[in-house]
């Protein structure tokens, strides 16, 4: 059985940020970082609980070379609510998509 993977709207516009700006320096790097993504939401969909544990309760975290995904389950479904550099200090869980 597999898993669905949303993402919040905040996160959607948040990975395409990162993408846009990887292209105009590298369209490889661009690329690794989407099949990286692509990658990530199929190992969710099928081990929900494979990430890390997170900061906050109830979330777990991915480590896609040098990004973190943050994802809770959200009943059925795995939302990954932020995408982020692993430079980047933790922001809290939103509490809504």
């Amino acid at each position: 059985m597999t898993t669905r993977v949303v993402y919040s709207r905040h996160t959607a516009a948040e990975a395409e940020e990162i993408t846009a700006f990887l292209a105009e320096h590298s369209q490889a790097a661009a690329n690794r970082f989407a099949r990286a993504l692509e990658r990530a939401e199929q190992q969710l969909s099928r081990f929900p609980n494979s990430g890390a544990p997170g900061l906050l309760p109830g979330t777990r975290r991915l480590i896609l070379g040098n990004y973190v995904v943050s994802y809770r389950r959200r009943g059925n479904d795995v939302e990954i609510f932020a995408v982020r550099h692993a430079r980047r200090s933790d922001a809290p869980a939103p509490t809504t998509s």
